[in-house]
């Protein structure tokens, strides 16, 4: 008997917890609270991580930049989205926010993210960006746009 009081108890419990945990999770999803939210458009397919970005408009969302930090982008054109996340980072408040791209085994691929705004590039592949000077020239930059709130 005391058994099935507290195998009901422990459920209880567990149900209200995952309630709790869904309806944190939905509050922070709505974007609440975002430190950096900007706007980008693509001509071609990029790679960025293991996430590779047909051409079309993007948002790209931050909560914080702690560490690692986490950029959540989404397609405006589709709705599909997915994150970015990196440790790697340098300070800068010069320049303009964007996307900086180099080619890796044949793809355009991003290799950081300038964000003078707040203060920081975000680095997600460190090989191409620390490539010296001389290949400058074959890098791209796609512009970031600070979104209206």
């Amino acid at each position: 008997m005391k058994n099935l009081r507290a195998i009901a108890i422990t459920k209880l419990f567990v149900a209200a917890l995952v309630m709790t945990l869904l309806l944190v999770g939905r509050a922070q999803a709505q974007g609440a609270g975002a430190v950096y939210r900007g706007t980008f458009a693509l001509t071609q397919q990029i790679h960025w991580g293991k996430s590779v970005l047909r051409p079309g408009h993007y948002t790209m969302t931050m909560a914080s930049i702690g560490n690692p930090a986490i950029v959540k982008v989404q397609n405006e054109d589709t709705g599909e989205g997915f994150r970015v996340v990196t440790a790697v980072r340098e300070e800068t408040t010069a320049g303009t926010s964007a996307l900086f791209l180099q080619a890796k085994n044949g793809r355009a691929s991003v290799y950081s993210l300038s964000l003078p705004q707040l203060g920081i590039v975000l680095i997600y592949e460190p090989t191409l960006a620390r490539e010296p000077v001389l290949e400058a020239r074959a890098s791209q930059t796609v512009p970031v746009l600070l979104a209206k709130k």
